[in-house]
């Protein structure tokens, strides 16, 4: 599960940054569920063909977060909100200023 959302949020923050041809297979295998038979036969390319495309775009997409960490960001970010509200929950002020002042250096 864990690696279908990791796929999920590379391609949500930068399949814009993919090829036309690269975004659509990656949406086929992930998100229509399709083999790489199956896209190969849409496509009218090999299985081979596709399983190249789907290795390039996920290597692209790893470097895209590597150099850019909105996926890092975005983490960071959603742990800080739920502290947050955990300590709003529980009236800790001083905690709720520090985790906002944190939230605040992260943008």
């Amino acid at each position: 599960m864990e690696k279908l959302l990791r796929n999920t949020l590379l391609y949500d923050f930068y399949a814009d940054l993919l090829t036309v041809r690269q975004k659509s297979m990656y949406h086929m295998y992930f998100f229509e569920d399709m083999t790489m038979e199956e896209i190969g036969e849409r496509l009218e390319i090999t299985r081979q063909s596709v399983n190249h495309s789907l290795k390039q775009a996920q290597k692209n997409l790893e470097n895209f977060e590597e150099k850019l960490g909105i996926i890092a960001l975005h983490d960071t970010a959603r742990r800080h909100t739920k502290e947050l509200g955990n300590a709003l929950i529980g009236l800790d002020n001083e905690r709720a200023i520090k985790i906002l002042q944190e939230l605040k250096e992260l943008f």
